[in-house]
């Protein structure tokens, strides 16, 4: 190991400079105290560059799976961005042609509502006309039949006058020859005449 070639090397210099025993050997605790620190010091900073090391690693480890995570999402991203603007182009395509049928339909109705509203205010116009004749001939009807009801009340009279003329000289002869006579009542006479109410 480099810190035995170390303490080998201060040694063999302490051995060729000619030191007595106790210096020697003074040198020689020393040496071993400094390699003892040295060690020490060695371990110590190779134990932290190991955790150091496992640490980067798992970081380094945790990365990687991060960015491949990150990129199977944009992949997937991707594909769903790219289904959507398929299916985007597809649904305006169809809304394009629905809202140019809608237009064309739109027009149309407006020129078949101009070429016939000039036909339907004839109509409307005749229509009106129409009406008012028939409640003009409605109006005349009824005129008619109170006039029939009014000859039809003078006919009742005529022929409750005839009746009542022919009828009594009859009744008075009969009631002579029965032993009882008749007592019927006279005829009530025609109805009162009553004009439409309107």
């Amino acid at each position: 190991m480099p810190i035995k070639r170390l303490y080998h090397k201060l040694t063999a210099e302490a051995d060729a400079t000619g030191f007595d025993s106790d210096t020697l050997s003074e040198r020689k605790k020393g040496a071993d105290v400094k390699g003892q620190r040295l060690q020490l010091i060695v371990y110590t900073a190779l134990f932290a560059f190991i955790v150091l090391a496992a640490y980067g690693y798992y970081l380094i480890f945790n990365l990687t799976h991060d960015v491949h995570s990150l990129s199977n999402d944009v992949r997937q991203m991707t594909r769903s961005v790219n289904q959507m603007s398929l299916s985007v182009n597809t649904n305006m395509e169809i809304i394009s042609n629905n809202m140019t049928q809608m237009q064309r339909s739109t027009t149309l109705i407006a020129e078949t509502v101009a070429k016939t509203m000039p036909e339907m205010s004839v109509n409307t116009t005749t229509m009106t006309h129409t009406a008012q004749n028939v409640s003009d001939r409605i109006d005349g009807i009824s005129s008619n039949i109170q006039t029939m009801s009014v000859g039809l009340v003078a006919m009742q009279r005529d022929m409750w006058h005839i009746n009542k003329t022919f009828s009594n000289p009859a009744e008075s002869a009969f009631d002579s020859m029965m032993p009882w006579g008749n007592k019927r009542g006279s005829s009530p006479g025609p109805l009162p005449f009553q004009p439409p109410v309107r």
